[in-house]
């Protein structure tokens, strides 16, 4: 139970992460561009902790 729960976050941290992404290349604005970019490797490093998390479960 608790692993899919983890995978359903992954799953919405990484669509998340590419609307933002998705959005910077849109954004002319450069410390607005840097600033999605940024939120969006956060994200990417969060989805890597949790897919390390579901690993340790043995899921």
């Amino acid at each position: 139970m608790a692993t899919n729960m983890v995978k359903q976050c992954i799953q919405q941290c990484t669509d998340t992460a590419n609307k933002l992404r998705s959005m910077a290349n849109t954004e002319p604005n450069m410390q607005v561009k840097n600033a999605l970019i940024e939120g969006a490797h956060h994200l990417d490093l969060c989805v890597t902790e949790c897919q390390f998390s579901i690993q340790q479960m043995g899921g």
